[in-house]
């Protein structure tokens, strides 16, 4: 994690810049671990995003607007009665640590004026989001409680009083030295700066800067003293928001370490780099706590149905002999003058096959008729068991496919797409929802992604199988196209046009392909369709059409490519 000291000291400064003098216009909680504040500041509305996550923790200006729980949490109705409407007065990092404090202005519920202290303490599961009153150090509330059994030190609790986490001793704050102390310091530990270990001894100093001091060391000939001096004089006069971009990977910094390989992307605040290294990995977290149990439950199901399946298989190689079954049943009618009973087998001529010779098996105590009646009764067993057998496997092989599809939309989804995913799966019957078991969330605007082809023709992808059915049988004209992978799970996608050229056909089937199953695969066969041949049986589940008269293209899906044609990130 590169979100260090160093940078938590270029991103305050930011944050002064944006908010210094700003009131708080409306505070939310999302998530259980998140905190969003608009603040009006220089004529324009500025939205703070804080999280305590103990992996993507972070405070930054965000553009993104969540959906947010119907009834705001007790933490946050807490934070509305003391801040909505307080004044930004003061933005400090403490010492050179990953903690930042808003000093705030606002009135309590008697109207008199009080000053309080907002608190993001950023350290890892440790995080924290305080609210204390600043005259009497008292916490008012924080996001997570801490009792004295769980921390000696100190008490995370409404009433107690604040104390700071506990500083490293063994950590010096190299940004408040002197040079003479600076250079004793440097002589101290040059072990450990040579090693690659100057994190251990520098506060707010991440691995990831403390291998670029070596680096600098063994790699360009420096000193001990001329990296480090070279690394306080690159956070105080050139620091900049950087993301390294590597094949593989994705880092970020406030200035341009020698050590990291890949492409240097400067982007235009601090604020934007954590948005943009945050981004996905938040997202896929996010949708992974709001859909719950949803995908272990699909799972299960379609592992339960494949084990179904291997059974049907193993009982059609029984059910096949049925024929045979028949044959013998007849051949005994025909022959049964020729027979005597008590027999256990008896050879007779097969004229089914050119008169070769077939054992029948016989029952000595039954009749040659009453043994033929035997076999016709195994045969219509066994010929209504291969129906049962396929009706059963097309149900199976059904389900699993919606299901599999299911999984492709939650792999892809948007936070507003899992409400109306889950609804769908409790609709179908594969989720209980028991009262008060989920937070309701304030109902999105969600819409089909739009897409704008080569040649100007709007392209819509659907999001979900509601909108699915709603782009295909409702909102598409019959003379629009319909594209959609063939036999592999994956969305809906609308060319709005008659006459697409084999361009825009091309770039529809590349999307087509993208929100598939087979995302990352190449040469994914996709069909086309007018949509006057599609057709949704009656009782078909949500999703599901039928079509003739197709198509098929062979395309690979390049994200890139896919992007660029992206009118949704226009907006």
């Amino acid at each position: 994690m590169s979100f260090d000291g160093f940078f938590t000291r270029a991103l305050v400064n930011e944050l002064k810049e944006q908010l210094l003098g700003g009131r708080i216009h409306k505070i939310y909680q999302p998530f259980e671990q998140e905190l969003q504040f608009v603040i009006r500041a220089n004529r324009q509305n500025q939205r703070l995003a804080a999280s305590i996550h103990p992996t993507y923790y972070r405070v930054l200006l965000t553009e993104e607007r969540p959906s947010n729980p119907t009834h705001a949490p007790m933490f946050c109705m807490l934070m509305r009665k003391h801040l909505e409407n307080a004044i930004v007065l003061d933005i400090r990092q403490i010492e050179n640590d990953r903690i930042i404090e808003f000093e705030l202005s606002g009135r309590d519920e008697l109207g008199d004026l009080q000053n309080y202290l907002l608190i993001f303490e950023l350290m890892g599961r440790h995080s924290n989001i305080l609210l204390i009153n600043s005259r009497t150090s008292t916490i008012i509330d924080c996001i997570k409680h801490v009792s004295p059994a769980l921390n000696s030190y100190r008490s995370l609790q409404p009433g107690a009083t604040y104390v700071r986490p506990p500083s490293n001793s063994q950590q010096s704050n190299i940004l408040s030295l002197s040079e003479t102390d600076l250079s004793d310091w440097i002589q101290a530990n040059e072990d450990k700066i040579v090693a690659g270990q100057a994190h251990q001894v520098t506060q707010g100093l991440s691995k990831m800067a403390a291998e670029a001091l070596a680096f600098l060391i063994k790699e360009r000939n420096l000193t001990p003293q001329e990296a480090i001096q070279w690394f306080i004089y690159e956070v105080k006069e050139q620091s900049k928001p950087l993301l390294f971009v590597a094949e593989n990977t994705v880092k970020f910094y406030l200035i341009d370490l020698p050590n990291l390989e890949g492409k240097r992307q400067e982007l235009q605040t601090f604020s934007k780099v954590l948005a943009e290294f945050f981004t996905q990995k938040v997202h896929l977290d996010r949708v992974k706590q709001l859909s719950g149990d949803m995908i272990q439950k699909i799972k299960h199901v379609i592992g339960r149905n494949e084990l179904k399946l291997e059974k049907l298989s193993k009982e059609r190689e029984i059910a096949s002999a049925a024929d045979t079954y028949r044959i013998k049943g007849e051949l005994l009618n025909a022959y049964a003058y020729r027979i005597q009973k008590g027999l256990t087998e008896v050879e007779l001529e097969n004229y089914y096959e050119d008169n070769a010779l077939m054992t029948v098996e016989l029952d000595p105590r039954k009749t040659p008729i009453e043994n033929s009646q035997q076999y016709f009764k195994k045969y219509a067993k066994y010929r209504d068991s291969l129906k049962y057998i396929d009706q059963q496997e097309e149900l199976a092989l059904g389900e699993n496919d919606y299901l599999d599809g299911i999984l492709v939309q939650l792999s892809q989804a948007d936070l507003e797409d899992i409400e109306m995913i889950k609804q769908e799966l409790t609709d179908e019957g594969y989720v209980s929802q028991r009262k008060g078991s989920v937070k309701k969330r304030a109902k999105s605007t969600s819409k089909p992604r739009r897409y704008r082809s080569s040649d100007g023709v709007m392209i819509y992808v659907g999001r979900n199988n509601q909108q699915n059915d709603e782009l295909s049988m409702k909102k598409a004209a019959k003379n629009h196209w319909w594209l959609h992978t063939k036999d592999i799970p994956g969305a809906h996608v609308i060319i709005e046009s008659d006459r697409p050229s084999d361009q825009t056909m091309k770039e529809a089937a590349e999307i087509a392909a993208y929100y598939s199953k087979f995302q990352h695969s190449a040469n994914v066969p996709v069909d086309t369709v007018q949509v006057k041949h599609l057709h949704k049986p009656n009782g078909a589940k949500p999703g599901f059409v039928i079509y003739e008269g197709q198509q098929t293209l062979f395309v690979t899906p390049v994200e890139t490519d896919i992007n660029t044609l992206s009118v949704d990130k226009e907006d």
